[in-house]
This record gives C-alpha cells, sequence and structure tokens, in this order.
C-alpha cells in the first residue's frame, strides 16, 4: 500500500470511475431530466431529496445538506477516510496508485497473499463445519453455547480438524503453504495451528478475514482459546470484531455496545442485540476508538464483572472521552460472568432484560466515580477524606471543563460535601487529633484554633462542619433549634438550613452570594481549610454538646434564680424554681449518660 497519494492520483482515479454508477451500488436513483435523484443514505426520509448531477460528478442532498464528489460520498457510505476511499476506487478503476520501493512492494505483496489465504482458509474452515462429519465436535459446541446455524453463518465460523486436511486442501488447490505458514494458519510439520478447535474469524469491516480466534472442543486441553499472530495483514489494536456485521445497526441505533469476548458478541447477535462488537481480546486502543467513532459518538461498555473487566472499562471510559464520545456502563448481574453468560441464562426473556441492563446503564464517568467510592462511608472520619480524594483523582481525568464540573457536582452530592472540596485545588482537612470533640476544638489545626481573630465555640465549630458537609443537616436539625445557639450563630443556620432545603448539597454554593459579607466571610474560610473533623458522627455530638450547653446555660438561670427567691422569702416561687432545676438538672445528666 502506498504511503501517500498525490493531487494526480486523485484526479486519474476521479477520471476513471462514474459517480452515478458508484452511487446506484447503494440506493435506487431515477432520472430527472439532467440529474438523477433518490433516497439520502445518510438520513431518514420519505421524499428523495438527494441528488446526482453526471456532468459535475457531484451530488447534494437537500434535506441534510450533505455534499461532495465520489471522494466524499465513498467516505461517508463506507465509513472510512480519504486514504481509504482513494484505495478503493483506485483498485476499482485498475489505477496503480504510486510506484512503490522493492520492500513497501514485497510487503503489499506479502500482504496480499495472506489476505487470500486467510480468506481461503475460513472458506475451508466454515465447509468442515457444516458438510463434514469431521466438524461434529464443532457442531456440538455450538450446540452447547446456544448459537444457532444462522447466526454462526453470519459469523463465519468453521472447524479446524485433526491432523493435515488443511495442508493436503492447499496441495489439491495448488496453494503455497509457506504462505499459510506466515498467515499462521499451519506449523512447520504440516499440522494445522488450530486443530481441533472452532475457529472464529476476525474480520475487517469490510467482512476480510484477518486472523482467527480459535476455542478448544477438547476438556483436557487447558489452553481454552488460541489467536492468531500478528501479520503484515492483521495488527490486532487496528480491528474491532464484529464491525462488519453491526456497522449499520450502530449507526441506526445511535451507539456501539462494546464486550471484551468474541462469544460474548455472538451470543448477543443471535439473541438480537446486532450493535455489539469487541475489542477482540486486547484493551482498547486509539486506533479502535477512531474506527468506531466513524459510525457513532457513543459506546456502551458492557465488560466482564470481574476486576479486570472494570479496569478495561475505566481505560475505555478515559480513551472515548479523549475522543470526545460518550460511554455508559452495564454491569451484568451475578451469577453470571459476563454478556454471554447473562443472555443464554435469560433464554427467552433475553431481549427484554437487556433492554432493562442498557436502560439501567449510568454514564461512565458516573460508573467510575460511584465505583472508586464502593466501601466507603462519608459519614465515617476516617473515610470521608478518601472518598473526597478517589473523587477527585476520577474528576482530574475528565478532559472536558463543563463535564468534569458537573460531575463535579454530582460527586459532591453522592459524598455530601461542597463541590469546592473536590478541586485539585482544595485543601485537604488537617490531620485528626484523634480527640473528642473538645479536643479537637482546642487543637491547632485549620479553623479549628480560631475564626476571623475569635476563639472557635462547639456552636461555631456545627456551623463550619454543616458549611463543608450540608448533607449532615438530615441528622442534626431535628436536635437543635436555633434558640439553642448562641445569638451570633442563629440567624446563619437559619439561613443555611433554609437553602440546604431547598438546594441541597450544592445551594449553599448557588445562594452564597446573597448572604451578609459577615456570613459569606464564615462559610468560605470553612471551605479554604475545613475543620478537623468533618463527618456525621461528629455533626451529631457537636448538635448534643450544643443542646448540653444551652440546658447548663439555663439551670445556671434557675439557681441564680432560685438564689433572689430564697432571699426574698418567696416560698412558692422557690418550690417552683427548685422542681425546674431538679427536672433539668436530670435531662442534663441523661444527655451526659448518652454522649
Amino acid at each position: 500500500m502506498p504511503t501517500s497519494a498525490s493531487d494526480d492520483a486523485f484526479a486519474e482515479v476521479k477520471a476513471k470511475v462514474d459517480l452515478v454508477k458508484i452511487v446506484q451500488e447503494h440506493l435506487r436513483l431515477t432520472r430527472r431530466n439532467k440529474d438523477f435523484v433518490g433516497l439520502c443514505p445518510f438520513h431518514e426520509e420519505d421524499t428523495p431529496s438527494f441528488t446526482v448531477h453526471p456532468q459535475t460528478q457531484t451530488w447534494y442532498c437537500f434535506g441534510c445538506q450533505r455534499h461532495g464528489d465520489v471522494f466524499t460520498f465513498v467516505e461517508l457510505i463506507e465509513k472510512t477516510d480519504k486514504r481509504g476511499a482513494l484505495q478503493t476506487l483506485a483498485e476499482r478503476a485498475g489505477v496503480e496508485l504510486k510506484k512503490l520501493s522493492p520492500e513497501q512492494k514485497e510487503r503489499s505483496d506479502s500482504r496480499k497473499r495472506l489476505l487470500t489465504m486467510l480468506k481461503l482458509s475460513a472458506q475451508f474452515y466454515e465447509y468442515v463445519l457444516w458438510s463434514s462429519p469431521a466438524g461434529e465436535p464443532g457442531r456440538r459446541l455450538l450446540e452447547s453455547r446456544m448459537v444457532s446455524e444462522e447466526t454462526a453463518r453470519r459469523f463465519q465460523l468453521g472447524y479446524a480438524p485433526a491432523g493435515r486436511g488443511f495442508a493436503e486442501y492447499l496441495r489439491a488447490k495448488k496453494k503455497s503453504l509457506q504462505d499459510a505458514q506466515e498467515a499462521g494458519l499451519m506449523r512447520r510439520d504440516g499440522t494445522d495451528f488450530f486443530a481441533e478447535r472452532l475457529v472464529i474469524p476476525i474480520r475487517d469491516e469490510r467482512s476480510q478475514p484477518l486472523a482467527f480466534t480459535a476455542r478448544t472442543v477438547r476438556a483436557d486441553e487447558q489452553r481454552k482459546y488460541i489467536n492468531s499472530p500478528e501479520t503484515p495483514a492483521y495488527i490486532k489494536g487496528r480491528v474491532i470484531f464484529g464491525l462488519d456485521l453491526a456497522r449499520d445497526d450502530i449507526t441506526r441505533k445511535g451507539h456501539a455496545v462494546l464486550m471484551e469476548g468474541q462469544f460474548d458478541v455472538i451470543t448477543a447477535h443471535h439473541h438480537g442485540v446486532t450493535n455489539a462488537v469487541a475489542s477482540s481480546g486486547t484493551a482498547l486502543t486509539d486506533d479502535q476508538v477512531r474506527l468506531l467513532k466513524r459510525f457513532t459518538d457513543e459506546l456502551l461498555l458492557v465488560f466482564d464483572a470481574d476486576r479486570a473487566g472494570r479496569a478495561a472499562a475505566f481505560k475505555a471510559i478515559e480513551l472515548a472521552s479523549a475522543h470526545q464520545m460518550r460511554t455508559r456502563v452495564a454491569t451484568v448481574t451475578p451469577p453470571a460472568k459476563d454478556p454471554d453468560e447473562f443472555l443464554r441464562a435469560a433464554g427467552a426473556q433475553a431481549a427484554e432484560r437487556w433492554d432493562e441492563l442498557a436502560t439501567a446503564a449510568p454514564s461512565g464517568w458516573e460508573f467510575w466515580i460511584k465505583d472508586a467510592l464502593t466501601g466507603l462511608n462519608p459519614g465515617n472520619p476516617n473515610q470521608l477524606e478518601l472518598a473526597a480524594s478517589r473523587a477527585r483523582e476520577v474528576l482530574e481525568k475528565i478532559p472536558d471543563p463543563a463535564v468534569r464540573e458537573t460531575y463535579r457536582e454530582r460527586a459532591a452530592g453522592w459524598i455530601g460535601v461542597q463541590p469546592h472540596l473536590l478541586t485539585a485545588q482544595a485543601a485537604s482537612p488537617s490531620p485528626r487529633s484523634g480527640g473528642r470533640v473538645g479536643e479537637a476544638a482546642n487543637g491547632k489545626a485549620g479553623l479549628a484554633a480560631r475564626l476571623a481573630g475569635k476563639k472557635l465555640t462547639v456552636g461555631r465549630y456545627l456551623l463550619q462542619l454543616l458549611a463543608v458537609r450540608p448533607v449532615a443537616f438530615e441528622r442534626v436539625r431535628t436536635m437543635v433549634t436555633p434558640d439553642e445557639l448562641d445569638e451570633g450563630d442563629r440567624g446563619i443556620y437559619v439561613r443555611m438550613l433554609e437553602t440546604y432545603e431547598r438546594g441541597g448539597v450544592s445551594g449553599l454554593e448557588t445562594e452564597l452570594a446573597g448572604y451578609p459579607a459577615e456570613e459569606q466571610d464564615l462559610i468560605r474560610r470553612a471551605w479554604a481549610a475545613p475543620p478537623p473533623s468533618v463527618d456525621d458522627e461528629v455533626a451529631v455530638e457537636l448538635a448534643e454538646r450544643v443542646r448540653l450547653d444551652h440546658m447548663k446555660g439555663l439551670h445556671s438561670g434557675i439557681i441564680r434564680e432560685l438564689s433572689e427567691a430564697e432571699s426574698g422569702k418567696d416560698s412558692e416561687r422557690v418550690a417552683r424554681l427548685e422542681a425546674k432545676a431538679r427536672e433539668l438538672a436530670r435531662a442534663i445528666n441523661d444527655l451526659e449518660r448518652r454522649s
């Protein structure tokens, strides 16, 4: 294949092909005066708006406004690039694109020989599977996997018999055994490399066999699958398995279903998931993403439900995002470990179960962030910062700033903190003292030591915590009334609570500009330097301390009143105050005991 294509090559090819004939291979055209019209192949329509102009060898669609020449048409209809369109049309027109160097010509000739050999071998294996007694083990395997003959033939599945049957076939056809060895089909002793295995062709998007994956039919064979080596005809990181069969449905449905294994895809197509493809047993590559992007901007990832499967999904999410492709992740439910098992177990309900699985699939970034938070309890002081740290790590992988901010807000809601704390620049909470609230409040970390030059009170600590973790309102709003706070803290507490009830965890960030300047300053300081411990249990303890301090203050006031009443010899008032003091003392003791 040439390394470059000149303007002369484009001009020569264009002069030797007829746009009308090329287009007529893909849609029905009707002559209208000097032009031809038909239904546009690039969008759905009922009235023909696609027009071909023979005199200028150009085309135009009045519906979708696409237009161009014969190269543009082939690029779009074949989902290829300009170079691919030139090569396709040059082969059709019999144009040699460029004189090749001896080394380039040898590589080109070698690739053509290998492609011819691979196509011949696929035909041989398919014949053995369906038309020879030697193919019986392969047929039994397909029956056990619930794959119909119709589906198997669509994928051109075959069977490689034991012995030297393929070598004998090649000799009868007077074909080169050396080419078969170079294609990875035959060992040096003439035995079939895939002997006693069900053979699965790996084809390009134009259905040309490039390589094979083969599954053993023997129970005593340790290697369940073996694969063709890479050759001048096959680089596994550039091929998507099943794309030749799925390409039209990918375009029609608006997304591709990307799986890990070939049998996952075969089973998926058997059950009607006809936009399913696989990355051919390799981690997704840039070349494969670019190939898929010709057909869609969205991938539904359905990988195995194990650690390796999740890791593959994470890489695919990041790689697809770098190419401006959206992702969603569907997780198969136990006991199934992969899409193949999931669909076969569903049986007659496979289509319905699949729709439920796909509909419930979260976006790729949501899946990744929530997976990173699995097993963590943000309400636990030892796990809150770890949860925030893990979320930040995923968020920083999102290349689009707008998308990143969207998921930052969502992640903040899942964790129960302000979005500010999930930025890369956010200050990490200071090391915890390991003590109780009193010790933390008297410590020297963050704002735990001072706030605008004032000593930090328990109530002010609670306000800071609620500023950083608004979801803690769910635990404390029934435990504390505004009257139990210091007078200077009541207004901001009420304002923050009302904001949370209106806007949830992100409400404070949205409405902060409307707060008085002093309250804004308190909240922003808390965001910049969170208090030592920021979790639900500390919030509950702080609320209890606020209530306890308030009750002790009331008790002290009653004792003062009681002293005055005794001095004035007001026996009725003394009795009343003594009763209130005893009741309040019991409540204080109960609360201290619970704390």
